[in-house]
């Protein structure tokens, strides 16, 4: 069943590409597992369940894709948001933009299709849009997540590479919010006076937020991955502003206000 909210006049409709597993000692690091684990249910190991979930934004009759999760890379996971798009009547060929997050392969390898040998735009109407710091490293190595998800699509004059902050148009902003990756973004939405933010992997769970030093073990940068959570913490409260997960299983919609230190987190509902 695929979640729908109206902000606005926008439509906002969260897909589901498979679960898995993660260690949340490596998520909310440095946190001790009886620090982070109440609520999460994780398992004695320390891992936890972890959601992948892209984004549909529609306005006007215009669909945005937010990220496009394994595609077929994973072809043993339980759910498929291919299914979602079809449960919403939304066809490939329907989609205009992809923004995309960061290039790890949970996000961009549903960005093409491999077909006779040779790897096609999965959504072959799309504008792809990344973030310059994201995929300089990348381009240079020529490694196979360029060579597969992103060489295609600029052979084809598909793949609009970005620097900075950028208005898409009056309800979409591309923001850039590095620190996980050197070249993560989000997506800031404005509709009717309603705000929302799509945060990729700015923080994985709800509790990231509620607890911004807490943070990924694996970041390209720690220091600037808790600054930019902060930022859009900050942000988020003082617009009432609906921050959206990908990760986050059970609560990945949350309103924040400021608690102590930190925040607390309202699920949306």
């Amino acid at each position: 069943m695929v979640r729908v909210y109206q902000l606005g006049a926008l439509r906002l409709a969260q897909l589901h590409d498979g679960y898995g597993a993660i260690d949340g000692n490596r998520v909310f690091y440095p946190a001790r597992q009886e620090e982070w684990e109440a609520g999460l249910a994780p398992d004695p190991t320390g891992f936890m369940l972890n959601a992948y979930q892209p984004l549909l934004i529609t306005q006007g009759g215009q669909h945005t894709l937010v990220d496009t999760g394994f595609g077929e890379a994973n072809p043993s996971r339980r759910r498929d948001m291919q299914d979602g798009l079809r449960e919403l009547g939304v066809a490939a060929e329907e989609i205009a933009r992809v923004i995309i997050t960061h290039a790890h392969g949970d996000h961009v390898s549903g960005n093409t299709l491999l077909r006779d040998g040779a790897y096609v735009p999965a959504y072959p109407k799309a504008e792809y849009i990344v973030q310059e710091g994201e995929i300089a490293e990348m381009r240079e190595r020529n490694d196979d997540l360029w060579r597969a998800r992103f060489a295609p699509l600029q052979a084809l004059g598909q793949l609009r590479i970005v620097d900075g902050e950028v208005a898409l148009d009056e309800a979409l902003t591309l923001w850039p919010m590095a620190g996980h990756t050197a070249g993560q973004q989000g997506v800031r939405m404005v509709s009717q006076g309603q705000h929302a933010v799509f945060v990729g992997d700015l923080g994985l769970s709800y509790k990231n937020f509620e607890t911004p030093q807490w943070g990924a073990s694996w970041a390209w940068s720690r220091e600037a991955d808790e600054a930019n959570r902060r930022m859009v913490a900050e942000w988020a409260v003082e617009h009432d502003a609906i921050l959206i997960l990908y990760h986050d299983p059970r609560t990945p919609w949350i309103r924040l206000a400021r608690a102590g230190a930190g925040y607390r987190a309202t699920p949306v509902k």
